[in-house]
């Protein structure tokens, strides 16, 4: 006497599907079969297929169970293996709850691109301050998004920001000369920001193409023009 295949599954809380799988993964050995052709599963089966569920529901990849016996020697150091991939779960779905949170509080513009929330979402800074959360590593990123915040779009950068698109050649270059001075002065500032480091160190080309596609996309060829002269009073090796 002994169970049939569904009524082992019952037994176990799994299901007749589950069950065949475990034995073409070779997890579960298969049955003797009775008298009449069916398979005949006994106690040790059952155990064996509730170990299976237990792991599983633990998180254990059908893979490892196999070489999980309770009796091997490494058996706790694979469910300390489990213990930490359960406490990474947990923080990364905490991590998940808190964007929540933020999401709710402050819409969900801006809490998907991390601290952007101050300048206005249709506005270009906005937009490149979502590629260039996205291409620094995160200090410098923040000493760009500091000085960001508390610089006051006034002067040569207000000028640059409403900049008409058929401003003329030397109107163009004053503009430039005078957002060279206030590059500079934020250089003094913040001189992490001379050289910023990239998220992406083994492709710069990468990162500096996408801030040109960023640049390229936002603002106009007026203000390209202008950054271009910008970026040539600074010198090689330095950003506008």
């Amino acid at each position: 006497m002994g169970w049939s295949t569904r009524e082992v599954a019952e037994l176990a809380g799994t299901t007749l599907k589950a069950v065949r799988h475990y034995h073409e993964r070779g997890l579960l050995p298969e049955p003797p079969r009775s008298a009449n052709g069916y398979k005949s599963y006994g106690v040790a089966h059952l155990t064996q297929l509730l170990r299976i569920r237990r792991l599983v529901d633990l998180g254990a990849p059908l893979s490892r169970i196999r070489a999980m016996d309770p009796d091997a020697d490494r058996f706790e150091d694979t469910l300390r293996a489990l213990d930490a991939e359960a406490a990474a779960t947990i923080e990364r779905l905490l991590g998940v709850r808190e964007e929540i949170a933020r999401q709710l509080e402050h819409g969900p513009d801006s809490a998907s691109f991390e601290r952007l929330r101050r300048p206005d979402p249709a506005s270009p800074d906005h937009g490149f301050l979502v590629v260039l959360s996205r291409v620094m590593e995160p200090e410098t990123y923040g000493a760009w998004e500091a000085l960001h915040e508390r610089t006051p779009a006034t002067g040569a950068l207000a000028e640059f920001t409403r900049l008409p698109a058929d401003t003329g050649d030397d109107a163009r270059d004053d503009l430039a000369e005078r957002l060279a001075a206030a590059v500079r002065a934020i250089h003094e500032e913040a001189p992490l920001l001379r050289d910023p480091v990239l998220r992406v160190p083994h492709r710069p080309s990468f990162a500096a193409r996408s801030l040109r596609v960023a640049l390229a996309d936002l603002y106009s060829p007026a203000q390209l023009d202008v950054l271009a002269r910008v970026g040539r009073r600074l010198g090689p090796g330095r950003r506008p």
